[in-house]
């Protein structure tokens, strides 16, 4: 089903929670439109009341024009960078326009539930997560060791290579386990963090995403991220022990591959000093 076509059964008010369920999954299939001004920034809507952002997002390119005039043009947004924009604008809501002009607001969180749903079960395991050696990947797990404790509400962190299976994408993912509820607002001050302060990935490097679960509501895919021997940081915040658990530690070869990956610099630039990378964690 199209994600036009969910949505105006969604509207149409058949069954809404199959409906909700059809849509999110329709949305993340295919993606979705998102407008933006002439200067590429985003096209947010504000609400009255609080002037919290909300993020439009539109069927197709026609669509926007047609019921979003004022937007400049769209930029297609697949589901894990909806995720980040979401994150970056703090958006709790996403209003969805069908082609025929209607509308559906959808919490963020909904979305955010339905991508940790479609990526750990369910649906021919539509992504599939695997242990990394990548240098950046070995980083972000050095740096979460580092900075986990600064972060009472988030109790462990999962570092892995991920790979959608129907469109073959790649990218390294960050799985959070969180007290609180979602979006996990500490969760992308910690992914904030590590990438502003720790680590930089370099031209070349993987897309990062991150993804929040509930240790609660999602305790059944927390159970399945720690049956994948994936790098995992853990800790126990009354105790303050932290613990750093990786295959690379029983695999010398893979241990020795990363250790030559990180230990070639990048040339110094001739206009200035050299970038902070990731390899450079100091």
């Amino acid at each position: 089903m199209t994600l036009d076509a969910a949505l105006a059964d969604l509207q149409g008010g058949t069954g809404s929670a199959t409906g909700m369920k059809r849509m999110l999954a329709a949305l993340i299939d295919q993606g979705v439109f998102v407008p933006v001004h002439h200067d590429g920034s985003l096209f947010l809507l504000h609400r009255r009341d609080d002037g919290s952002p909300t993020l439009p997002g539109c069927v197709s390119e026609a669509c926007c024009a047609e019921h979003l005039p004022d937007a400049a043009g769209t930029v297609y947004c697949d589901a894990i960078r909806l995720m980040d924009i979401v994150r970056e604008t703090g958006a709790e809501r996403l209003l969805l326009f069908a082609s025929d002009g209607s509308s559906i607001a959808v919490p963020a969180a909904l979305l955010f539930r339905a991508m940790a749903e479609r990526g750990m079960r369910g649906d021919g395991q539509r992504l599939k997560l695997t242990w990394s050696t990548h240098p950046l990947a070995v980083a972000l797990r050095d740096a979460a060791f580092r900075r986990l404790r600064e972060f009472p509400d988030i109790h462990c962190v999962w570092i892995s290579h991920a790979r959608w299976l129907d469109s073959a994408g790649e990218h390294l993912m960050v799985h959070l386990a969180v007290d609180e509820e979602l979006p996990s607002p500490a969760s992308q001050r910690f992914l904030q963090t590590l990438l502003t302060e720790e680590v930089t990935p370099g031209e070349g490097d993987p897309m990062v995403s991150a993804l929040a679960l509930n240790r609660t509501t999602h305790a059944s895919d927390i159970a399945g991220l720690d049956r994948m021997g994936l790098d995992t940081v853990r800790i126990d915040h009354a105790t303050g022990r932290i613990e750093l658990i990786s295959r690379e530690f029983d695999d010398p070869a893979a241990a020795e591959a990363a250790r030559r990956a990180l230990a070639d610099p990048p040339p110094a630039r001739p206009d200035g000093p050299r970038p902070r990378r990731w390899w450079h964690r100091g």
